[in-house]
């Protein structure tokens, strides 16, 4: 396990790895944008940035995750970071994703990643949303239970709403769950967004980072949020505003 120093944001807690290179994997909604503004404000050591948008995406939304990692560069005044966004599969699924981030730390490019993935709304608020997310979503973020903050795993057949870009291999070898070990670093994974906006607040960033980023999962809507999907209510649900 590696040594942390823990701070607060909004009495939000969060452990700075400060001995070595550190990765943080970022989309361009709030909660990754948030994260990789606290790390650049935090850490001297050079901060690897990866693209964690999905790669259908790309050609539609990588202007934003542009946007959000130079916003958090010029309010921090950190330019030591560098981006990788390089597609290691051809198609989307998050078997990418687990290649991308356990090859930066098998290689020892990073000591440790960070993800801003955080517990959803209750059930009671999310139910009756118009849209819904798949029942292994629910399950992996729920609200009604403690979430382990370093490494994640989910089994396979859980994952299947993934439709046919469900991974079932990776490196040609079958497998039977999707596992980041504990070198991955969850630090919101018991908090959800509301407690996101309140960190906001807590460091002004709600007209300055907050208008940069994109939580909606409509591409038809770009450079604004379509206000129905599953995302934009959430993002509602705790800003009271969409932000653009």
């Amino acid at each position: 396990m590696v040594n942390l120093d823990h701070i607060s944001v909004a009495n939000i807690p969060i452990g700075i790895y400060r001995d070595g290179p550190v990765g943080v994997g970022v989309s361009c909604g709030a909660d990754s944008a948030l994260l990789l503004y606290i790390i650049m404000s935090n850490v001297k050591e050079t901060v690897h940035i990866y693209n964690m948008m999905a790669v259908k995406r790309r050609d539609a939304l990588e202007n934003y995750f542009f946007d959000v990692v130079k916003k958090c560069s010029e309010l921090t005044g950190n330019t030591n970071y560098q981006i990788h966004r390089e597609i290691v599969e051809p198609d989307e699924s998050a078997e990418y994703y687990i290649n991308m981030l356990t090859s930066a730390l098998d290689k020892k490019e990073v000591d440790i990643v960070y993800l801003g993935v955080t517990k959803f709304p209750p059930k009671t608020v999310y139910k009756s949303w118009e849209y819904q997310q798949p029942d292994w979503h629910n399950e992996f973020r729920s609200d009604e239970i403690e979430h382990p903050l370093f490494g994640f795993t989910i089994p396979v057949d859980k994952a299947e709403s993934f439709g046919e870009e469900c991974p079932i291999t990776i490196d040609g070898n079958p497998i039977d769950e999707l596992k980041l070990d504990e070198r991955a670093y969850i630090p919101w994974f018991n908090h959800n967004k509301k407690d996101i906006a309140k960190m906001y607040e807590s460091l002004d960033l709600l007209d300055t980072l907050f208008p940069v980023t994109r939580s909606c999962e409509d591409d038809k809507h770009i450079g604004s949020h379509c206000g129905v999907c599953w995302w934009c209510e959430e993002r509602l649900w705790a800003f009271g505003e969409l932000g653009n």
